[in-house]
């Protein structure tokens, strides 16, 4: 073991030279990461294998990287990283390999290795580290939105997150919260198409991107979201979810009309559709061309809301068994 120990000191002495070189480090603090590697890498290489140790090394390596970036600001120098940080970088990575390879059940674990690789690794080296996650974690639907939603963001990939979000209603057929992610993905996607085949039309550039067509710019992805959704997922909560998402995209409108009148049509005896129907008799704007300016005109166009809300719910009065809408509203 103990050549396994010096070894890898051996390794990091590039490294620490280059620290003391160019002065972000003294030799005393050099001599004194090296005492501290070395117990750190006791730790980790003995036969008898405790997942503190390596936590502990990972945040003592992670507290040696801000302290690094801290130095740089302050002296003003940029350069050696690829001999400095990256190699540090490096064998942090392999410490959480070994690590979650050991304790593949901890979840929190992975998480660490995730939150690191945000801030200090490649995007290729994440979405390395989610698949082999996912992997032994596909019964968790929060970390396949996780990654998805990382794909779609930070990687600018729709099409990754796509992959990520049906493969995870393939474990998943019936969970609500992916299809509702799935759907806001779609959204998203479309109306990033929108804002970029607006910025060619200004610049008078050709637009034959067959992702460009009507059908995907209208949001045709997430309404079959939607359509396979509520065939599985059944009640009018799920239904007012999908419908709240697909009211934060203007360009939605069409989509927006179905999910309401689907609504209406098909949870007429659920007091969640009643009540929300209600309420949305208070957002409605006003359908007259000019809306109203003066106090008086305001005041008179929240009095008429609040009389179609309170015909709505007196129909639901009607419709519903007592009680029901009673406790919908507390």
């Amino acid at each position: 073991m103990a050549e396994i120990i010096q070894e890898r000191i051996e390794d990091r002495l590039p490294e620490l030279e280059q620290l003391e070189r160019i002065g972000l480090f003294s030799h005393a603090e050099i001599k004194a990461i090296i005492k501290k590697a070395s117990d750190l890498e006791y730790k980790i290489q003995r036969r008898t294998l405790f997942k503190e140790d390596f936590i502990n090394y990972v945040q003592y390596e992670i507290n040696l990287l801000e302290l690094i970036r801290r130095r740089r600001t302050r002296i003003g120098y940029s350069f050696k990283k690829d001999e400095i940080e990256n190699s540090i970088v490096h064998r942090v990575q392999g410490v959480f390999q070994r690590a979650s390879a050991k304790w593949k059940d901890d979840v929190q674990l992975w998480l660490s290795y995730v939150a690191f690789c945000k801030k200090w690794a490649t995007k290729t080296r994440l979405s390395k580290v989610f698949s082999a996650m996912l992997a032994i974690h596909s019964n968790k639907p929060a970390l396949w939105i996780m990654a998805a939603k990382w794909e779609m963001e930070d990687r600018l990939s729709s099409e990754s997150a796509r992959q990520l979000f049906l493969r995870a209603l393939r474990f998943h057929p019936e969970c609500p919260k992916l299809y509702k992610e799935y759907f806001r993905m779609e959204l998203m996607h479309a109306e990033k198409l929108r804002k970029e085949k607006e910025e060619f039309e200004k610049a008078s550039m050709d637009v034959e991107n067959p992702d460009y067509s009507e059908e995907i710019l209208k949001g045709e992805l997430a309404w079959i979201i939607y359509k396979n959704s509520v065939s599985i997922i059944k009640g009018a909560e799920f239904h007012v979810s999908l419908l709240s998402i697909a009211q934060l995209f203007d360009f939605a409108k069409d989509l927006q009309k179905e999910i309401y009148d689907d609504l209406q049509a098909l949870h007429t005896d659920d007091p969640l559709t009643w009540d929300y129907v209600a309420r949305r008799e208070l957002e409605i704007e006003s359908q007259t061309e000019e809306q109203p300016t003066t106090k008086q005109a305001k005041a008179v166009e929240v009095g008429r809301k609040e009389e179609r809300c309170c015909a709505v719910y007196e129909e639901a009065v009607k419709t519903l068994p007592t009680g029901e809408l009673h406790q919908t509203m507390v």
